[in-house]
């Protein structure tokens, strides 16, 4: 075992960040000790390291694993929780657009990116068009049926294994037969080599994009999502989602929902910042 501590130059959100990864089916958050811990596939072995923000001024934490590879591990962990954001350039541009008010609220909060990008595109399917809350507990009831515990830590079921799936299966945990078929179609081409994911982390979100929205069940919101939460990308603001849309109405006063053109030009004021913005929209109504 070993133990690292990881110093940032910027303050840092570590409750905020805690708050988003409890609800996150592999993660788990020990909530009086304000630590995590992430299961993580590291040169092919599965590793769970331990984080914990152990000062405020300087910001510091500290990273705990059995895992030998503690330079990928480090390197894997600053991914996920961000720890590199330049916070004071996205913060200067957001002030001088329309969601101005919610940086003194929710600023240095970062975007946190999944350990998994897989498991973010499985899950971005289930919480398609139902109630937030349900499709959490349908989530996490799906990676403790056929995932892999290890310690107090899941892993999410690897695509192999949601390939070889049948419909019924994932109909016994409240899935819909749609739901059923994409996800298993999703895992077929992933498992298959029909998708180029291996690259995900450094060919273009208008690539991926168009790679996807190509397999059966995946549209517009499930792409932003990905690309946002999955693998971290700074300019996704999804103006179909309508906890955005709702955020806007109230932060705008408006009696209804904003209109496109209002979507649009709030889309375009907060580029290159714009899953900041959607972050910081989504958090003012949580």
């Amino acid at each position: 075992m070993w133990k690292e501590e990881v110093a940032l130059e910027t303050p840092y959100q570590w409750e905020e960040v805690l708050k988003r990864l409890e609800h996150e089916p592999t993660f788990t958050v020990h909530s009086a000790e304000k630590r995590l811990s992430i299961p993580l596939y590291i040169d092919g072995d599965q590793a769970v390291v331990k984080v914990k923000k152990i000062n405020d001024a300087p910001v510091l934490f500290e990273v705990i694993s059995e895992h030998e590879n503690k330079e990928k591990i480090l390197e894997e962990v600053a991914t996920i929780l961000q720890w590199q954001t330049e916070f004071d350039e996205l913060h200067h541009h957001l002030r001088q657009t329309t969601i101005s008010p919610l940086i003194d609220l929710f600023g240095h909060t970062p975007i946190t990116v999944s350990n998994d990008p897989f498991a973010c595109l499985i899950t971005c399917i289930i919480h398609q068009q139902i109630q937030r809350t349900f499709a959490i507990q349908v989530t996490k009831r799906f990676v403790r049926m056929y995932g892999e515990r290890i310690g107090n830590s899941w892993f999410f079921p690897s695509p192999e294994i949601i390939a070889n799936l049948t419909i019924d299966e994932l109909r016994d945990l409240q899935l819909s037969t749609r739901k059923a078929e994409y996800m298993i179609g999703i895992a077929k081409a992933w498992s298959e080599g029909v998708l180029s994911h291996q690259d995900y982390r450094t060919i273009s979100s208008e690539e991926i994009s168009k790679e996807l929205i190509k397999l059966k069940g995946v549209g517009p919101w499930t792409v932003e999502n990905f690309l946002l939460f999955g693998l971290g990308r700074r300019d996704i603001f999804p103006v179909g989602d309508v906890g955005i849309q709702i955020a806007l109405q109230k932060l705008l006063n408006l009696d209804e929902k904003p209109s496109k053109e209002i979507m649009d030009y709030v889309k375009e004021q907060v580029s290159p910042f714009g899953s900041y913005a959607a972050l910081y929209l989504w958090k003012s109504i949580e």
